[in-house]
Parts: structure tokens; sequence; C-alpha cells
């Protein structure tokens, strides 16, 4: 008999809007006993593949933006998404990669069989952008299999401006 895979909730995230974002996604994952795998996406870079050795390549989309070690989270972020993880109890992994985030995180969520995909909303100047090329959750929603959560970061009433 094939073993079932632990559960598995995976969870998209951006600097600075960490905490609403895992506390919703470790409340869940404490209740189907799953763990989290907490990725990072540095949309500035793509892999250029993977070659025999094992390590990845990256390039940077922009020539002149400089290194091409993609940004993960701030240390106060990681040390946020540990201590929500440690208070409900769940395990966590951080992962960083590069690309276009919902591609990214549909992969990961491929590769670990994940139960469910939860991404925050993007707030500020980042919601014109949204509009015309379409949000990340709005994509995974259309472009793969598992459900997908929406957790509001910065919820705007529909009477503000």
């Amino acid at each position: 008999m094939a073993e079932t895979p632990e559960p598995i909730v995976v969870v998209g995230l951006q600097s600075g809007h960490v905490a609403a974002v895992v506390d919703v996604a470790a409340q869940m994952a404490r209740r189907s006993n799953a763990s989290l795998v907490c990725v990072t996406i540095d949309p500035s870079s793509l892999s250029d593949g993977t070659p025999s050795d094992g390590s990845g390549m990256i390039e940077a989309i922009d020539p002149d933006a400089g290194g091409s070690i993609p940004q993960g989270l701030s240390e106060a972020d990681v040390a946020a998404v540990q201590d929500l993880a440690a208070r409900s109890h769940v395990e966590v992994e951080h992962l960083t990669r590069v690309g276009d985030p919902a591609r990214v995180l549909a992969s990961v969520a491929e590769e670990r069989h994940a139960e469910v995909i939860v991404v925050g909303t993007r707030t500020g100047r980042h919601r014109v952008a949204d509009f015309y090329n379409g949000s990340v959750a709005a994509r995974l929603t259309h472009q793969q299999h598992r459900p997908v959560l929406v957790v509001p970061t910065d919820p705007v009433g529909f009477d503000d401006p």
C-alpha cells in the first residue's frame, strides 16, 4: 500500500505582508495536521534551468539590476512566520524562488501535493497593475486545479476611496 504524503499548505508570501497570511494558513494547517511550505518569489529574476550538478542558474530580468541572488523575506518577516507557526504548533519550511509568482506557487504546490495554496492580496499601487495584468490569486484560481484561499492583507471598505 502506498504511503500517504503528509498534508501540505503552500503559502505565497510577500515581504511586509506576512502576518495576516501566515496566521490564516497556520490555523488551517493546524486543523488538518498539515505543515506549511512558505514560498517567497523574486519576480525580478528568472531561472535559467538546472545544470547536471543540481545548482540553479538565475538571471536578472534587468541586466543592470545587479546580482543574481533572489530576494527573500526580511529577518523580521522570517521571525514572524516562525512565531506564528510555533503558536499554531505547525512545522514550517521556507523556500525562495524566482520567476512568475503564479507559476512558481502552482509548481511548488504540484511538487508537494499541497492541499491548498494560500496567498494575500496586494495593496497600494499594485492594485492598478493587478487590474490590467491579473492578480496572482486570480491567475492561480484559473490556471491550476488546487483550491486557493485569498487573505486580505490591507482591506479597504466598499465606500472608502
